[in-house]
């Protein structure tokens, strides 16, 4: 009894119970089932009724399963080794279970069936779940063939499990075919870039154990041998009890973005029309041989080209002929020099050369040999012919030389001696050379200047003045350039020392105030009325610094003139800054105070422009009412390398906080010279590591 109890416990914990049959002459139709107690449960019946007739629990089953459940059974009793099978129940109140059974079968002495006994037990909690995992399995799968980027994931020992559509038809291998595969196999990548290879993105993630982001560079290698530019990531795959499963790998074809942004990228710094690299991009080279002269002791040269007839080229034959006479001329010049070279176009007929490492005697003679190549071209254009020449000036590199603009300005005043000296020559720059040009070039300059007012030349460019915190307002220095017939823009260093000596820095800085109040005007007329009224009424407005002459400062009526330009224009006094050289304050101080008082009353902001230049810097900062310390640019330049520059910048930015004056560090050139400036504690900042010119559209006339 105490064994037949225990048993039916069990039973009764593992949710089954014993159900058997008598048979009538072996048929299971006419058999009749007797059940232990807990059995009829399993039918949604009472439990007073243990014995049952086989036809009655048979259309309790579902009617798709009956027949296979009486043809199961049956075949079991025939064969005499049982049965075992799965099958739904309808119970009476209408729902619907699942049940297994399983029994052998029951012989007489003489080996007759005459009856089962067996197990059955309900199965619909884990039919519901099977059914609930496969329908979240199949979704899974349809989701990755679904998405567009390829799918891979493998064991924690980086063997190849399963790859989506995608990942099939960018790598070539099905995933029957790469199941169990090393993952750099299925999934081979290598670095398009310079530098060692990287490692696979899969198994970096599992030695690391964390999601991963490969290189840029990255390019897959199909089973056929094709590279595809790819874009990949890997995260790891965890058990509920965080153990590590594998690594799912997620990849992308970006052949199409990675060869757009190539082209971008050579377009940036490249001229379209001959292939060669642009302006921009050979200061930027310059500006790198430069570094290595003067820390590393190198010597180079810089070469400026102008060809003496290609205006005649231009004006006889159309653009056209110029074009392709630019063209042969880049190919042709480039064959005469080293690999190491560097040829750009500067802009119109304006060429330039980088030659690395090369002394000055060597550059002459390279010179020679370009200026030779382009005198022995020949041009042919329809049944017209023609003889070129160049002008070239050369400037030597080396650990004396000064600023980038400063060997620019150089090897334009070198190429311009030598147009002035017959043309179709070299020139080599000597100090002397600045000079001449300059009392040359002053001369000129008057008339070029009127030609720049009358024919409304000028134009106006914005550099950003960058808050290091967080308190301060951002705002914009605006430059004046001169854009000449060629297009070329002249920096303000080639003309205003001419206008200054002939008493047209008013006039300049006049176009100037008045060009910038129009902007502002323009501005605000473009936006939508509520957005205008909200800049206008907003505590921190756009502000522009406008440079003033020492000959504005000296000017009676340019108060006067100011006040009407706001007037005229609607512009608030807070909007502007005007920016004055330390040395041209102190020249006209009792002017300068009360002109800039006057304008302080008004909302005008000052700033003191390359303050630290003069040796009486802090004894006048007390009698000048400044907003802004512009630290001169001279300390800045070096400040990552020189310690007494360094001194220097933090003294006046120290003086100028105790005076409650903001400070700006001008010619921020890198991130170097920026995170002392950061480091020291300047409020601002100015210079290409933070921002870099922009053309103002009231620029024009």
């Amino acid at each position: 009894m105490e064994m037949h109890e225990r048993l039916n416990l069990a039973l009764e914990a593992a949710q089954m119970t014993i159900w058997d049959s008598q048979l009538h002459d072996g048929s299971v139709l006419g058999s009749t089932i007797n059940w232990t107690a807990p059995g009829p449960a399993l039918l949604g019946l009472a439990p007073d009724g243990l014995s049952q007739p086989f036809g009655d629990f048979l259309a309790m089953v579902h009617p798709a399963d009956r027949d296979t459940v009486l043809r199961v059974m049956q075949a079991g009793v025939d064969q005499g080794d049982g049965y075992e099978l799965e099958f739904r129940l309808v119970w009476p109140d209408g729902s619907l279970h699942w049940l297994s059974a399983k029994a052998r079968i029951v012989h007489t002495p003489e080996g007759q069936p005459c009856g089962t006994l067996g197990m059955i037990w309900d199965v619909t909690h884990c039919k519901a779940e099977a059914r609930h995992l496969a329908r979240q399995r199949d979704m899974a799968e349809v989701t990755l063939r679904s998405i567009s980027e390829g799918v891979i994931t493998t064991d924690a020992e980086a063997r190849t499990q399963f790859l989506n559509r995608v990942a099939e038809q960018l790598t070539g291998w099905t995933s029957e075919l790469a199941n169990g595969v090393d993952i750099a196999t299925t999934l081979r990548l290598v670095d398009d870039g310079p530098g060692a290879a990287q490692e696979h993105v899969a198994l970096k993630c599992l030695r690391l154990r964390q999601t991963v982001t490969a290189a840029a560079n990255s390019q897959l290698v199909t089973r056929q041998g094709r590279h595809i530019a790819v874009e990949e990531s890997a995260a790891p795959i965890w058990s509920d009890d965080n153990e590590l499963l594998g690594a799912v790998v997620v990849f992308r074809d970006v052949s199409h973005e990675r060869h757009l942004s190539r082209q971008l990228s050579w377009q940036a710094t490249h001229d379209t029309l001959t292939g060669l690299i642009n302006r921009s991009e050979f200061e930027a080279q310059v500006a790198s041989a430069l570094r290595s002269a003067k820390e590393e002791g190198h010597v180079h040269a810089l070469l400026y080209l102008d060809l003496d007839q290609f205006k005649l080229v231009n004006d006889t034959c159309g653009h056209g002929a110029g074009d392709l006479l630019l063209q042969l001329l880049a190919k042709l010049l480039q064959t005469q020099m080293r690999d190491s070279d560097i040829l750009a176009r500067l802009g119109g007929d304006e060429l330039g050369v980088l030659l690395p490492h090369c002394p000055p005697a060597q550059a002459l003679h390279v010179a020679e040999d370009l200026r030779q190549s382009v005198k022995s071209f020949r041009f042919v254009w329809e049944s017209r012919s023609f003889e070129l020449g160049v002008s070239i000036g050369l400037v030597e590199m080396n650990h004396d030389s000064k600023s980038l603009s400063e060997l620019l300005v150089a090897a334009d005043q070198a190429c311009y001696l030598a147009k002035e000296r017959g043309r179709n020559r070299v020139h080599q720059y000597q100090e002397s050379d600045a000079r001449l040009t300059q009392r040359h070039g002053e001369m000129l300059w008057v008339s070029r200047l009127t030609e720049a007012f009358q024919h409304r030349r000028f134009r106006l460019y914005a550099q950003p003045i960058v808050s290091l915190t967080a308190q301060g307002q951002p705002h914009d220095e605006v430059l004046v350039r001169i854009e000449d017939a060629k297009g070329h823009l002249i920096l303000p260093g080639a003309f205003i020392p001419a206008a200054e000596r002939y008493d047209l820095m008013l006039d300049i800085d006049r176009w100037v105030i008045r060009s910038v109040c129009r902007h502002i005007q323009s501005l605000r007329d473009s936006m939508a009325p509520d957005q205008a009224y909200i800049d206008a009424h907003q505590q921190h407005r756009a502000r522009y610094a406008i440079n003033l002459s020492g000959t504005s400062l000296g000017d009676d009526v340019l108060h006067d003139y100011i006040v009407e330009q706001f007037s005229r224009y609607d512009v608030a006094p807070d909007e502007i800054c005007f920016e004055i050289t330390e040395t041209a304050a102190i020249a006209n101080l009792p002017t300068a105070q009360d002109f800039m008082h006057k304008l302080k009353e008004l909302g005008c902001a000052f700033a003191l422009d390359d303050f630290g230049s003069g040796l009486s810097s802090f004894a006048y900062l007390k009698a000048l009412p400044v907003d802004f310390l512009k630290i001169d640019g001279i300390f800045v330049r070096d400040l990552a390398s020189n310690a007494i520059n360094r001194a220097m910048v933090k003294a006046i930015n120290e003086v100028g906080h105790v005076m409650g004056i903001r400070t700006v560090a001008e010619y921020v050139e890198d991130e170097a010279i920026l995170a002392q400036v950061r480091d020291i504690g300047v409020d601002y900042a100015q210079g290409y590591a933070v921002g870099r010119l922009r053309p103002l559209t009231a620029g024009r006339e």
